[in-house]
């Protein structure tokens, strides 16, 4: 197969000469459903994503809608692909079984029933942010912050709490009234907090997360990248201040690895007996910046060429694939 026929995926039914159809794409209808359900987004926000009609989206869902399903499925394709990666939804209990999603989740669950403090550090691609989302949709006291550039600061931070929790300051509307406001809250809540990407925060914002716990007695996760544990066990000059809060974390997982029983396992899911060649392959891609995200965006699309054009999946294909997603 050529890496020119890959990019064939997904544009039969967009090709500009096909009329207009009344078959839906099962398979699609399944993701975008699964993927509104757990994104809590509603159809006029998802309408306005897909500069749609609120009604048009309704009748997708329903699958009511008469006009050109091709088109509509056009739009549907590319708002999965820029929100989500439609693998990780609709395998997503795959996922979960892997060694490294089962680390992350004991992390979680010890902090949640022993109220401590942990911390789980890893690359990107290791499902840190999936088992989060997942273990808060399971436990709906679970409190998800994801930290970006925008969001690092003190105030960000604290506002960030303060919208998940629904409280308001008492008096001025400062950092300090808004962290007691927080702590009045959270205490004896027995609540957790999650902190996705907490590599970004500054030291001030993991001191307000070590000054949360010490008050409310609350867990918190602090789930991010290397820097994280590289500040706090002193390999910064700023590490000093970090003492505090290292000297809380009751328990750590450092994941960089990914083994090869989770590919197999990961593998078998999507598309069954590979044979050793495809694993080693797999294994070494799943190595690289990326990891759990490189294979499962790699097999997603092999598969669907082997629906579409009734190609064999096997290392060749594998091969041209990757070829054409990363040249």
């Amino acid at each position: 197969m050529s890496a020119e026929s890959a990019i064939n995926i997904t544009n039969e039914a967009q090709a500009p000469g096909n009329k207009t159809r009344l078959a839906y794409n099962e398979d699609l209808h399944k993701r975008f459903i699964l993927w509104k359900d757990q994104s809590n987004n509603s159809i006029n926000i998802i309408a306005r994503m897909i500069n749609r009609s609120a009604a048009l989206v309704s009748q997708y869902i329903n699958k009511t809608y008469r006009g050109d399903i091709a088109q509509i499925e056009k739009d549907i394709t590319n708002l999965l692909r820029r929100k989500k990666a439609p693998e990780f939804i609709v395998k997503s209990n795959i996922f979960y079984k892997t060694n490294i999603a089962i680390s992350i989740w004991e992390v979680l669950c010890f902090c949640d029933e022993k109220h401590v403090m942990g911390i789980v550090i890893s690359p990107s691609g290791l499902l840190k942010t999936s088992v989060s989302e997942e273990y808060q949709k399971q436990n709906r006291g679970t409190i998800l912050l994801t930290v970006d550039i925008t969001t690092r600061a003190v105030g960000s931070v604290l506002r960030m709490i303060a919208s998940k929790v629904s409280c308001t300051p008492h008096g001025i509307g400062s950092n300090s009234a808004l962290l007691y406001a927080i702590i009045d809250r959270l205490k004896d809540s027995n609540r957790l907090i999650l902190v996705d990407e907490s590599h970004l925060l500054k030291w001030e914002g993991f001191e307000i997360m070590r000054r949360i716990h010490d008050a409310t007695g609350i867990g918190i996760v602090f789930l991010g990248q290397e820097r994280t544990l590289d500040q706090m066990r002193g390999n910064t000059k700023r590490s000093f201040l970090f003492d505090q809060i290292y000297s809380r974390i009751a328990i750590r997982r450092h994941l960089t690895t990914v083994e090869k029983s989770d590919i197999k396992r990961i593998a078998d899911s999507l598309c069954p007996d590979l044979d050793a060649e495809c694993l080693e392959f797999l294994h070494k891609k799943a190595s690289e910046p990326g990891r759990f995200r490189n294979i499962a965006n790699l097999l997603n699309w092999a598969v669907q060429i082997n629906k579409e054009q009734n190609i064999s999946i096997d290392l060749d294909l594998l091969k041209d694939v990757n070829k054409f997603l990363v040249i």
